[in-house]
């Protein structure tokens, strides 16, 4: 009889220790919940403010909070009792009062593998193996695959002629770069890294590297730069068709420049033409120009119309 009364005694600690578990979890729920509506409803505003200079000013200040809304819809869903291994996923009472972004269906564009599952050849209540099929359940999964990189191998075969003895090869394939290896993808690959990500070569290397391909970061700069050179009279018609438009929409963005024992603030310019909300035939383009200060001087030319430096980070 003693040792029943002190299990029930165990078991009453046990519930209200849980209990009081219970509660601290939902009230840090409930105030994270809280600072992440009011994170999204701050980086709202922010985003209406697109243009100007307070925009600009603001810019560091977006990107803070949208790392600090990030942190926190993590260990919120850290937190989660549906995401600990060995639980069975649940509705909480916190779950309900959480707006979670519809899940919108994934595009059609996508190729779909179809995986079929083996269906039973016998009732697994009665044995018999009369089944008829009513139809069928899909549940689609997004997945990715690692990027894979290939050795292209041209092979220009040679010929001799029997009569004239003269000897016949196709000629050589078209490379971006000359005497180059890399190809068109691999050069768009990083060109979209280190202009449009902002990640700098030396990054890119190791990320290479990881994947096994050993490519040094002087080659890839070696290709950055031989690739502006390359699309420097596509930009040049950029830039006349910029430039001659009617209404033009200019502004500029701070970049910070390494010098010589400090760093200095350099300037993005960007140039917009746009003239469709005007009923304008014209197709909209925006080009850009690097400048180590704000007089907009002419430092090199290439890139954008100028070369912009490996110095930018």
């Amino acid at each position: 009889m003693e040792t029943a009364i002190s299990e029930i005694d165990h078991l009453r600690v046990a519930l209200a220790a849980s209990e009081v578990a219970r509660q601290e979890a939902e009230r840090r729920a409930t105030g994270a919940e809280a600072m992440v509506a009011h994170l999204k409803l701050l980086i709202a505003k922010m985003r209406q403010d697109r243009f100007g200079a307070s925009s600009e000013r603001g810019r560091r200040l977006l990107e803070q909070l949208e790392l600090e809304l990030e942190d926190l819809e993590t260990a919120i869903a850290e937190d989660d009792p549906a995401n600990v291994p060995g639980t069975v996923a649940r509705a909480s009472e916190t779950d309900v009062g959480r707006q979670r972004p519809a899940r919108r269906p994934f595009p059609a564009a996508l190729p779909r593998e179809r995986v079929v599952i083996p269906a039973p050849v016998q009732c697994p209540c009665c044995g018999s193996s009369r089944l008829a099929k009513l139809g069928e359940s899909m549940t689609e999964t997004l997945e990715v695959v690692p990027r894979q990189f290939r050795v292209i191998q041209t092979v220009r075969e040679k010929f001799s002629c029997r009569d004239c003895e003269s000897i016949t090869q196709p000629p050589a394939p078209f490379h971006p770069i000359a005497r180059g290896r890399a190809g068109p993808w691999l050069l768009s690959t990083i060109l979209t890294g280190k202009f449009a990500d902002h990640l700098p070569l030396n990054r890119q290397s190791a990320a290479f590297a990881r994947e096994g391909i050993d490519l040094d970061t002087s080659t890839l700069a070696d290709w950055v730069g031989a690739s502006t050179a390359t699309l420097a009279p596509l930009i040049a018609q950029v830039r006349a068709h910029v430039l001659a438009a009617q209404r033009l929409h200019g502004d500029d963005t701070t970049v910070p420049v390494l010098a010589k024992s400090r760093t200095v603030t350099g300037r993005l310019w960007t140039y917009v033409r746009d003239d469709r909300p005007f009923g304008g035939p014209a197709p909209p383009a925006a080009w850009f120009r690097y400048s180590r200060d704000r007089k907009g001087e002419l430092n090199c030319p290439g890139f954008c119309g100028d070369r912009t430096t490996r110095e930018v980070r």
